[in-house]
């Protein structure tokens, strides 16, 4: 079999095996960070993603928002949201001009529960969704 006739095959095994495989893989995920505070110890930036196409009923971006000690390894840092959709406004509130290391961390299960809150509206109820400044909205979440 050719290498064309393989990869063919295995399209359609995906299909049948994972539904909704290929139209996910067709679209995009546009990632990018965010710093949204900076102090002489501490730096706070959001992951932010948004799934291109885009759709008609999601007009969010989703974020997973860190906290990491200045000086500190990289794998010592706090999660303080998972997920989160935010405004685009509320994203541009967030945004400081100052600058800052930070690190890209895994985001396997961010993109899955963006993916789960595509595909199952009942999931929605469950995430936060910031319409004002994303640390005003992390502090909310934590009372």
């Amino acid at each position: 079999m050719s290498a064309l006739g393989l990869m063919r095959s295995a399209a359609a095994l995906a299909a049948i095996l994972l539904p909704g495989a290929l139209p996910a893989q067709a679209q995009e995920m546009r990632q990018e960070n965010v710093i949204l505070a900076v102090t002489g110890t501490t730096v706070r930036w959001a992951a932010v993603y948004k799934l291109l196409p885009e759709h008609s009923d999601d007009p969010y971006l989703h974020v997973r928002v860190f906290e990491h000690k200045k000086g500190s390894e990289p794998w010592r840092y706090k999660q303080l949201a998972f997920h989160m959709a935010v405004t685009p406004q509320a994203l541009e509130k967030s945004r400081s001009d100052k600058k800052a290391k930070i690190f890209h961390y895994k985001d396997v299960e961010i993109r899955g529960a963006y993916r789960r809150w595509l595909e199952d509206p009942a999931v929605r109820k469950d995430i936060p969704i910031c319409e004002t400044d994303i640390l005003d909205c992390v502090k909310r979440l934590k009372r």
